[in-house]
């Protein structure tokens, strides 16, 4: 009877102890289902990531699995998908808690309220909201973790909307606000742990840090692709994941003392869980095969890098099917819309979908060469992907002079002349002022179909540099 009774003991206390450690596994920047393979061996993929989950979780039941953002969009498996395998994924692995990233919005928030239809996480939301006021598709502003006492309050933020989608079904609070607003809860002051999860740039993190100095611990987007990093504002942990979920960060929480944090990558010495293994390998198999089909031949290679801050022979194709699609005057595209080198060769569905993942509609509307010039010279003196490649006219800027003139044809543009412009939904959505559109999203394709059309016109593909765009005079 001792025997049972001191044994009983040991395991009571045994779990009393258990309890009052908490895990959270924290992973962000989740666009693709299997592995990126441009490393040895690859990285990310949600079946070594179920692994590790099933692992920490059998080490530690009180452990809480948590994705930053972004599972949508970004990259060509999610142009493809639009989020959808990752919601079947996630269920499966399963994660617990989700925050948005701006990639969940690429395809509008009624897409993204269907994927939450379909997700088992909980989501939440502290600073996007609807149109009426109320949270976005009435989330929580905020989620309370509870294991026998301990109590973990988690809240979620949203930054860089402007880079999604235009879309009036969702509004970005600022960060600062909305902390301020939800901070004033009583369950979250009366908390063990503060943590914030941020998609947001390191610099806002540590002005929240500053401004709150009650928050514990903030899990943050991806900023490296290829490192992890522990940041610290004072003692407090900003902890950043690699991005395409290459890897996972276990933090330990513990009444009184240190935050304890490891993070591993999600590399090829993991051994893939066999169920989410099949579900990788469907996907990668259906997405080949939708992409195999060859639409012509590309003479020289194409860098996207290269349409950052001058032109380049992939924004000079990708503008000339955008023109010859609506029969516009001009078409342009800003240069972080294109997304991917293609190797000279075969030009497949793979190319054009790999040069522009993200699915916008080609828009066409009318303005004056007055109006023209002022929105070439706002991408002017980029280099962060806002310069705008362009078809139909070259142009020359002065960064001294801020003065910028239009030729069509080796003539001079008079600004009082009216053109027709196509152009991407989302750059449509990000012009100052308001112009007469004469073809809208409703009405036409996206730019990955335009490019299919203008490519299998030609047997083959042979862009080249125009003199399209001269920045002059930069420092």
């Amino acid at each position: 009877m001792l025997h049972r009774f001191l044994f009983f003991i040991f395991l009571l206390l045994s779990f009393s102890s258990q309890a009052q450690k908490v895990d959270l596994l924290y992973f962000t920047d989740a666009h693709q289902i299997y592995p990126v393979d441009d490393v040895d061996g690859g990285r990310g993929g949600v079946a070594r990531l179920k692994t590790l989950v099933d692992q920490a979780k059998e080490s530690n039941p009180n452990t809480i699995v948590i994705h930053g953002g972004d599972l949508c969009g970004g990259v060509l498996f999610g142009g493809m998908y639009k989020g959808l395998p990752m919601i079947e994924a996630f269920n499966q692995i399963p994660v617990d808690v989700c925050n948005f990233g701006q990639h969940e919005f690429d395809y509008g928030a009624q897409h993204c309220i269907s994927l939450l239809a379909k997700s088992k996480s909980e989501w939440l939301s502290s600073n996007l909201k609807n149109r009426d006021g109320d949270s976005f598709a009435n989330l929580p502003k905020y989620i309370i973790k509870e294991v026998d006492g301990f109590k973990i309050a988690l809240l979620g933020l949203t930054d860089a909307m402007n880079t999604s989608v235009k879309d009036d079904c969702v509004i970005q609070l600022d960060l600062i606000d909305a902390l301020t607003t939800v901070l004033k809860n009583k369950d979250i002051q009366n908390a063990n742990f503060l943590v914030v999860i941020s998609q947001t740039n390191l610099a806002k993190n540590r002005q929240i840090l500053d401004l709150f100095p009650e928050v514990d611990l903030i899990l943050t987007e991806e900023q490296f692709e290829y490192e992890s990093n522990i940041f610290y504002k004072g003692s407090v942990p900003i902890v950043s994941t690699a991005g395409n979920m290459s890897s996972l960060a276990r933090i330990r929480l513990e009444k009184n003392k240190k935050i304890q944090i490891e993070i591993t990558p999600i590399d090829s010495t993991i051994t893939p869980d066999s169920r989410l293994h099949e579900l990788e390998q469907f996907y990668k198999n259906d997405l080949e095969l939708k992409l195999s089909r060859k639409l012509s031949i590309l003479e020289t290679p194409l860098s996207f890098r290269n349409g950052i801050y001058k032109e380049s022979l992939a924004g000079n194709l990708i503008t000339d099917a955008f023109r010859e699609l609506q029969q516009s005057d001009v078409a342009i595209i800003n240069g972080s819309g294109i997304r991917a080198d293609i190797p000279a060769g075969e030009f497949t569905v793979k190319s054009a979908r790999s040069l522009l993942p993200f699915g916008n509609k080609i828009c066409q509307i009318a303005l004056t060469v007055s109006d023209l010039k002022e929105i070439l010279k706002q991408s002017a003196e980029d280099e962060n992907g806002n310069l705008l490649q362009v078809s139909g006219i070259c142009y020359q800027y002065s960064s001294k002079s801020k003065e910028i003139k239009i030729q069509k044809n080796n003539k001079e543009l008079n600004d009082e002349e009216w053109l027709t412009l196509s152009l991407n939904s989302y750059l449509l959505h990000k012009l100052e002022d308001d112009y007469e559109i004469l073809i809208d999203e409703a009405h036409s394709i996206t730019d990955y179909e335009a490019l299919y059309a203008y490519c299998e016109k030609r047997k083959t593909l042979h862009p080249s540099l125009e003199n399209r765009l001269t920045i002059t005079d930069k420092e």
